[in-house]
């Protein structure tokens, strides 16, 4: 039989030690949500552009170094797209309300930015600014939630810019090469590419009128160049499929100059499985979607998420 009493050493443990704490549990909220979160290797030198070929004609403007385009295709596959963010109420309600604003890369320099009034962004860039994106601090479409195939509703996401200056050599009355692309990209983009340039992404530029999908290699003509003065948007609807489509979900996308319509394209005549380019994959409604500002060279624009304030109306 074993001796009465706990064996020697024994050091006796209060159960009190391992109660929970009163009250109720504290759970941590999550961070706000930030369209720069996650790596970043933009400071990596680029690898080989051995293995990308320029298969569809170039731009016949400016066209970007081929070294950018081979770092931002290794970056796009080291880093998949986020899943949709069930976001908040509060953010859902400033997405409604147009309470959007643009954000600059981290540690982005040349770029003035700030926000004169709720849904506006001022920018203006300095010369030697580079091939720089700027995405909206929050969705301008929240797939969770806004999605047709979830409302049964069509949802239509839209926004401007007004171009007050393009290529200006602020105080030499000389102009410089300068650019403007607008679209929609689903996170996460590299920093130092225009919209439309790669997977996930849509947009068209100010220097040629092309328009992009997931294509760095010249685009697909479209419009004519933008001008200073101009007030451009761009916008895509999505509405849920009907009888005998092959789609999950219909989407139009169109583009706006001064308050008209100039022009729009069904988005999936941009997909083609046998080519390197026009992969939609992200824009089709089942991503969050930001609203997307490219930008090298002198541009000052401002930019317009609120629909009262749009001079185009959907």
């Amino acid at each position: 039989m074993p001796p009465p009493g706990p064996p020697p050493g024994h050091v006796a443990i209060k159960s009190e030690e391992f109660s929970p704490p009163p009250g109720r549990a504290s759970v941590a909220s999550p961070p706000p949500y930030d369209p720069w979160q996650g790596p970043d290797d933009s400071l990596h030198p680029p690898p080989s552009f051995a293995s990308i070929r320029p298969e569809n004609k170039s731009s016949p403007t400016a066209n970007a170094d081929y070294d950018d385009a081979a770092r931002a295709h290794a970056w796009c596959r080291e880093n998949a797209l986020w899943p949709p963010v069930d976001h908040e109420h509060y953010v859902i309600e400033r997405i409604q309300a147009g309470d959007l604003r643009l954000t600059v890369p981290p540690n982005t320099t040349d770029v003035t930015q700030y926000q004169p009034a709720m849904g506006r962004s001022y920018v203006r860039t300095s010369t030697s600014l580079g091939d720089t994106i700027m995405l909206s601090d929050i969705p301008v479409f929240a797939a969770h939630r806004q999605s047709p195939l979830s409302t049964g509703q069509s949802q239509t996401i839209y926004f401007e810019v007004h171009v007050m200056g393009l290529g200006d050599r602020y105080g030499t009355g000389k102009q410089v090469e300068s650019g403007i692309g607008l679209g929609f990209v689903a996170a996460p983009y590299p920093a130092w590419r225009l919209p439309g340039w790669h997977r996930g992404s849509l947009g068209v530029h100010s220097d040629d009128g092309r328009r992009y999908v997931d294509n760095s290699y010249g685009g697909v003509d479209f419009t004519s160049p933008f001008k200073k003065g101009d007030v451009l948007g761009i916008g895509m609807t999505f509405a849920p499929p009907i009888h005998g489509d092959r789609v999950p979900m219909r989407c139009q996308v169109f583009f706006t100059r001064n308050g008209r319509k100039d022009g729009s394209w069904d988005l999936y005549e941009e997909q083609d499985v046998k080519a390197d380019t026009g992969d939609i994959q992200g824009l089709e409604g089942e991503h969050d979607l930001l609203a997307a500002v490219g930008v090298f060279g002198s541009v000052e624009l401002e930019c317009v998420f609120r629909r009262e304030e749009w001079l185009f109306k959907p």
